[in-house]
């Protein structure tokens, strides 16, 4: 998958951004794709945002040091997940869309292009399920405006069908862990 992985990015590169929704089965896959989008993107020049849990992120720097010296690693920047999401203490969907504003802006008011990847998790609340298809609506609307690059990662067994369908409708790609979809607003 990381070549299908580098090939989408170069694709979107062309266009005017992208984003991205990533629903995966099998970890090992999932941490190799987190570190070819991020090396790709490092390669490119840009600063990546990276919002992992803190159980994954050391696999992915682990591949990150195979491949990136000090200096590229400079470039990827870490936000623990539920820190991100939770940084008001719930996930209201505004607030989350002005705070992934603020950060990106760090980066855009430098003139440094930013990419991101962001590994969506909550606990076991169904009303977060709703808070998250309006966050992502916002996020999408932003992304275009922008011309970014964004990953959103869901675990796909913590994803309810209903959700599902609505996180189809406000992102440009699927991929799974076999493969990537090119959906109607892509």
């Amino acid at each position: 998958m990381d070549i299908k992985m580098k090939q989408l990015i170069e694709n979107i590169q062309q266009s005017d951004g992208g984003h991205i929704l990533y629903c995966f089965n099998e970890l090992e896959r999932y941490i190799e794709n987190e570190a070819t989008f991020i090396i790709a993107g490092v390669e490119q020049g840009d600063h990546i945002l990276v919002v992992e849990n803190d159980r994954i992120f050391p696999f992915v720097y682990k591949k990150l040091q195979l491949h990136l010296n000090e200096e590229q690693l400079e470039q990827v920047h870490l936000m623990n997940n539920f820190d991100f999401y939770c940084f008001h203490g719930d996930f209201h969907p505004s607030t989350m869309v002005n705070y992934f504003l603020e950060n990106i802006d760090t980066y855009t008011e430098r003139n440094q292009h930013v990419r991101t990847w962001g590994h969506v998790e909550w606990g076991h609340d169904d009303q977060v399920s709703l808070a998250i298809g309006e966050y992502e609506k916002g996020i999408d609307k932003l992304i275009k405006e922008r011309g970014l690059i964004s990953v959103c990662a869901y675990d796909d067994c913590r994803v309810p069908a209903e959700l599902k369908r609505n996180l189809i409708k406000h992102h440009g790609f699927l991929i799974t862990d076999e493969k990537i979809t090119i959906l109607a607003n892509g």
